[in-house]
């Protein structure tokens, strides 16, 4: 299937096409070759983050650095989105080799870009393609997921309680917000792929899972990088938030997750419900990066 797709393509635009990863997800493949350079997205139709990426890539277009979407069709039973390539590697990298002066840059860059350009669209009633957050509903996510101890739940659902009456005004959010989904460039220019939870919520959504992804992935310098997040996207959008709200948008982050694993492998369920633990535990003050 994949393979008649692969040669499909091939010969519509004449060019050869290179599984792409870094920053890339489901099925991706440049379309070496093509004019302007192209990327390929191959994914099934049941999947309905795809249509919510198309909707929102499309919204943002010409105001945010992500990749035009040219073409959407259907093949062998597969959606098909052409949209531009995007240059440089994923900014993930430089955190992996450890090159912290030019990852504080680019943390500050990040907390510019999702407040200048991401934030900066207020909810939009009238694009109804788009989803929305599910954050008041959350309480029966949290109830049906079995695999998710009772305790954890409970917990959980304190947290976001006493968070709730505060939750700040809808905006346009990407919902996996971080290095992991930008593209770096020599200069540090940033562009934003992977769009498919993307959703009008609150901004402490994004802001909260950058902090969140960073000290769990990279605790010993996450102050350091999370500092300069939050200077740089305070200095564009200066909200007043609370560390409870951060833990509740960390939450809400997480427990989306776990609504998305009830089919998934055990051990892929476990460790999130450690990582589920870990937020409950942790001590969010320090995520702000602002003494």
């Amino acid at each position: 299937m994949i393979e008649n797709i692969i040669r499909g393509l091939e010969e519509r635009y004449a060019c050869r096409l290179k599984r792409l990863t870094g920053g890339y997800t489901n099925l991706t493949y440049l379309m070496a070759g093509a004019e302007p350079p192209l990327v390929a997205k191959i994914t099934n139709l049941s999947n309905e983050d795809t249509l919510n990426e198309v909707q929102v890539m499309r919204l943002v277009q010409g105001s945010c650095d992500a990749p035009v979407v040219h073409e959407v069709s259907e093949m062998e039973g597969m959606r098909i989105i052409i949209m531009d390539c995007m240059q440089g590697g994923n900014a993930q990298s430089v955190l992996d080799a450890r090159d912290w002066t030019r990852a504080e840059r680019i943390y500050s860059r990040m907390g510019q870009l999702l407040a200048a350009q991401i934030h900066s669209r207020p909810y939009q009633p009238q694009e109804t393609e788009i989803r929305l957050s599910n954050r008041s509903a959350l309480s029966q996510v949290i109830q049906k997921l079995e695999f998710v101890p009772a305790a954890l739940g409970r917990q959980s659902l304190h947290f976001l309680s006493a968070a709730e009456a505060g939750e700040l005004p809808w905006v346009l959010t990407h919902g996996d917000y971080g290095v992991h989904n930008l593209l770096c460039e020599a200069d540090d220019l940033l562009h934003v792929l992977d769009w498919e939870w993307a959703e009008w919520g609150s901004p402490l959504n994004d802001v909260a899972w950058v902090c969140w992804f960073t000290k769990h992935h990279y605790p010993v310098q996450s102050v350091l990088l999370n500092t300069a997040f939050m200077r740089g996207y305070l200095s564009v959008n200066p909200l007043s938030f609370t560390a409870p709200q951060m833990k509740a948008a960390s939450l809400y982050r997480v427990w989306n997750i776990l609504q998305r694993l009830q089919i998934a492998p055990k051990e892929v369920q476990r460790e999130w419900v450690r990582r589920l633990e870990w937020t409950l535990g942790e001590d969010f003050a320090e995520l702000h990066g602002i003494s």
